[in-house]
């Protein structure tokens, strides 16, 4: 039958004790540009302690394995504001995800040695086994099959503490898992355990109500769960902390077993690096790696005692060194007798935790959007070619608006785009923001002289509103053609812009004057014998309002240069 549990928090005022820790999500979202996912939360504690953070996150009925995270996770202070960064691209790339579950979990902090198991349910569904759930309050779980080290520290001081157990344990060696102990002797060490760390103990005598300190034959023990104090698993909480959230999973890893993942009999034989000495041929615990939720040798190594009863005989889960792969299956039970002890069982145990969740779904976009870039002429950037971004990221497109390549001058006329790229535009610059996978963004360009006559297209378009004048016209009748005057950079429409250089005499020296125009500078250059001497600069790059120079000599030669500013 299955076990219907209530929250943790209900339990907790049952037993006339407030729940202490809760969490609340202010915000969780993709920071646009990039593929990271900001979680914003407030995290309290009331008795002031701290508390211990975890994320958990799932694309449908698959989990992220052990998420990259940064900022406050694990242990840290409660309190308001608290940011988590979550780095999807490196968990979860290249795919839209529409309905993305992020669950945040805040528990009393993480006592050492064990894992935090968060509350859930799950619809198993693996090759082997489905059509029912398993489902688990929050619960603190051993990390690891109890090892000798434990064992001893609780027993020895148990013993001391009239503590009685049937079976002292026996191990292989330092760091393996403890075996030959019964169900009693786990419960007892239980409550021992618990009474040593100053926690209340979970297992009391049927009858008597009294704390468990010793096996009883014929005597039935009952477990409070809403105790803080240690206790053996039930069989399906068992199977909910090994399949990790995974429902559709044969082993805590997957569907396939291998050397590499536990210490069980393949095709008959035991483990090869184990299957030395003497019996039990356990390999220290930790060996293997964990489940995503922190668990070690949750299949193989040792059968693991659980709290459920099935007449006299209670049930273990896991399978063991000396047991092939099928008992290590997550769905996989078998039963031993509670007073019955072998060299191939062991067990860990379990706490309750005081803890809170909350989850938000997301649309979280992890793929790559290109963006190709053509461009004949200019110094484009992005660089020409198909570059790859993030979702939403704005990328600034420019290039050199003017442009002199092999002689021949070049203008930006604008540019034709597709994708996220706005389908025309006439400046030499634009802000895309990619929301198309591939977008392309094509810079048109036109020599600045398109009909041949000699002055650039922008420069007659400025001044005549088209390219009719020629270079020889005489637009404004001052004396000199176009051709001249777009050379000597003067409006051609105005006859007072007539491009000359004048001189007169004051007492500093010579004082030259020429025409201004605010888009041209002037260069002005003098030399005192055109015969002998070359001509040197007297003044560069003069623009306006600047329109007169005053020299020194008392005679000399000048001649003067224009530019386009």
């Amino acid at each position: 039958m299955k076990r219907i549990w209530a929250s943790l928090s209900a339990l907790l005022i049952a037993a006339n004790v407030p729940a202490a820790v809760s969490v609340s999500i202010e915000s969780i979202a993709q920071r646009e540009g990039t593929k990271l996912v900001d979680i914003r939360f407030d995290a309290d504690n009331s008795s002031g302690a701290s508390v211990f953070v975890s994320v958990s996150v799932m694309d449908g009925t698959n989990s992220v394995a052990s998420p990259t995270l940064y900022g406050d996770v694990g242990g840290i202070a409660a309190g308001y504001n608290r940011h988590i960064v979550w780095d999807g691209g490196s968990d979860l790339n290249g795919v839209l995800a529409s309905n993305l579950a992020v669950t945040l979990y805040v528990s009393e902090p993480v006592p050492s040695g064990m894992a935090l198991i968060p509350a859930g349910e799950i619809e198993v569904d693996d090759p082997d086994f489905s059509g029912y759930s398993v489902s688990c309050p929050d619960l603190f779980m051993d990390t690891f099959e109890v090892d000798n080290a434990l064992w001893q520290s609780v027993y020895v001081w148990a013993v001391a503490n009239q503590y009685q157990f049937q079976n002292p344990g026996t191990w292989k060696s330092d760091g393996h898992p403890v075996v030959e102990v019964n169900w009693w002797d786990c419960i007892v060490w239980c409550n021992a355990r618990s009474a040593m760390e100053g926690l209340s103990p979970c297992y009391r005598n049927k009858v008597s109500n009294q704390v468990i300190k010793q096996w009883f034959s014929g005597v039935s023990a009952s477990c409070d769960e809403a105790e803080n104090g240690y206790r053996l698993p039930w069989a399906e909480e068992w199977e909910y902390a090994a399949r990790a959230g995974v429902p559709d999973f044969r082993y805590p890893w997957g569907n396939t077993i291998a050397r590499t993942n536990l210490n069980c009999k393949l095709s008959g034989n035991h483990h090869p690096d184990y299957h030395t000495g003497f019996r039990p041929y356990t390999a220290p615990v930790g060996e293997f790696e964990a489940n995503a939720f922190g668990l070690h040798d949750m299949a193989g190594n040792v059968w693991e005692i659980c709290w459920d009863a099935v007449g006299d005989y209670r049930r273990r889960k896991g399978g063991s060194w000396d047991d092939g792969a099928d008992e290590a299956r997550c769905g996989h039970a078998d039963t031993i007798h509670e007073t019955g002890y072998m060299d191939s069982t062991g067990f860990r145990s379990v706490r309750a935790a005081w803890a809170d969740e909350a989850t938000e779904t997301i649309v979280f976009d992890s793929r790559n959007y290109a963006l190709e870039v053509i461009s004949a002429h200019g110094a484009p950037v992005p660089a020409v070619g198909l570059a790859t971004y993030a979702w939403k990221s704005a990328v600034d497109c420019s290039v050199d608006a003017f442009v002199n390549e092999g002689g021949t001058n070049f203008t930006c006329i604008g540019w034709t785009g597709t994708g996220s790229v706005p389908a025309s535009g006439s400046s030499n610059q634009t802000a895309v923001v990619l929301t198309d996978l591939v977008s392309s963004i094509v810079w048109n360009w036109a020599s600045d002289d398109t009909d041949n006559d000699g002055m650039d297209d922008d420069w007659e378009l400025q001044f005549f509103s088209g390219l009719h004048q020629a270079a020889t016209n005489d637009f404004d009748f001052d004396g000199q053609d176009n051709g001249s005057e777009y050379i000597a950079g003067t409006n051609p429409t105005n006859p007072a812009s007539l491009f000359k250089l004048t001189t007169g005499i004051s007492p500093a020296g010579f004082v030259l004057e020429w025409p201004t125009a605010s888009n041209r500078l002037y260069n002005i250059h003098w030399t005192p014998d055109l015969r002998n001497t070359p001509f040197g600069a007297f003044e560069t790059d003069i623009a306006y309002p600047r329109h007169s120079a005053t020299s020194s000599a008392d005679r000399g030669f000048f001649k003067v240069d224009v530019r386009k500013r």
